[in-house]
């Protein structure tokens, strides 16, 4: 039984692309194309062997040379990684007789904005788009290759991304299942959750509640601690949770507490506040759980893929400032 089990994240999906962040939302320099113009010739104000000038400190010319081992040093790796993940994906699309199409990369903008939304549904879409850009440095550039490079695993990892039944009948039985409200109170000390048990057993039911609650918010570990141990949806069909601990929950009534459990992350006890019937679901709130569980797999898939493909390619570094970046990665 992994600690994962009781440490559980209490964070919405943030799907797709928010999945591959640390993979798929890095940036590198790329070229720009400069279009013919008909009427008037350009003139550089730079010639062809001048350094370049990217910028004046107080009328003082800044060339690009100044800053780029900074550059490489602060963000080399990323930049890097990024283009690593470029030119292996598109071999790969290439290698499997696969083409990338616009309807792809439109689909894929689609869900990131999708993805965006359920942050903040109050948020207008193109607002909470561009917060996200300026937060994780998308620009011109770094944007449109990262839906390329999540399109193209996406379309890579399609055929492997395919839930079985019994892994939408568990979702599904997950997600309109009882639902239990429980406080949850988990300790590393095994004589401070018999504490507990011992002055709840002294209380009177009614005020039994409240120092459980206060119990959990000042000594449990669980993350729920700061909500004073309440978790509002617990399924016992959730494999999140150990057995344990959902087979005592289904032997125990409102209002009482479960023994105490012996768990990897710690002693254990539960107090059930409330027990929810299971729903029917409609059939566009079935199709909705199941786009959910193959959005799930997806994402699973091309970090899996995108993590290969980084590790598989062949990378000489000469560059002193990006051979720091890159053998200092995370």
């Amino acid at each position: 039984m992994s600690k994962r089990y009781l440490i559980r994240c209490a964070q919405p999906i943030l799907s797709i692309c928010m999945s591959l962040l640390p993979i798929t939302m890095i940036g590198c320099s790329g070229t720009t194309s400069v279009s013919k113009s008909t009427s008037t010739d350009v003139v550089s104000t730079q010639s062809p062997s001048s350094p370049q000038i990217i910028a004046l400190i107080q009328s003082v010319p800044i060339t690009r040379s100044q800053i780029e081992s900074d550059l490489s040093e602060r963000a080399g790796n990323q930049a890097f990684v990024d283009l690593i993940l470029d030119r292996q994906l598109e071999d790969e699309l290439k290698s499997r007789h696969l083409t990338l199409t616009q309807s792809d990369l439109a689909n894929e903008e689609t869900l990131f904005v999708r993805t965006i939304d359920a942050i903040d549904p109050s948020a207008p879409s193109y607002q909470l788009l561009e917060n996200l850009k300026s937060v994780r440095g998308l620009g011109p550039d770094r944007y449109p290759r990262m839906i390329r490079r999540n399109a193209i695993l996406r379309k890579l990892v399609s055929d492997q991304a395919i839930p079985s039944q019994f892994e939408f009948e568990l979702a599904t039985r997950i997600a309109f299942g009882p639902k239990y409200q429980v406080r949850l109170y988990v300790s590393e000390n095994q004589r401070a959750a018999s504490e507990l048990i011992e002055q709840l057993d002294r209380s009177p039911p009614p005020s039994q509640r409240w120092i459980f609650a206060d119990a959990c918010a000042a000594q449990s570990i669980h993350p729920s601690a700061s909500r004073g141990g309440l978790i509002t949806d617990l399924s016992l069909d959730d494999p999140g949770y150990p057995q344990v601990l959902t087979s005592a929950l289904s032997d125990t009534q409102p209002g009482d507490r479960t023994r105490m459990l012996a768990t990897d992350s710690g002693f254990v006890v539960a107090l059930v506040e409330s027990i929810s019937p299971a729903v029917e679901p409609a059939q566009q709130q079935i199709q909705s759980i199941r786009d959910q569980l193959i959005s799930r797999k997806q994402r699973i898939e091309m970090q899996r893929l995108a993590d290969q493909l980084i590790a598989s390619a062949q990378v000489t570094v000469m560059d002193r400032s990006l051979n720091w970046a890159w053998s200092n990665r995370p």
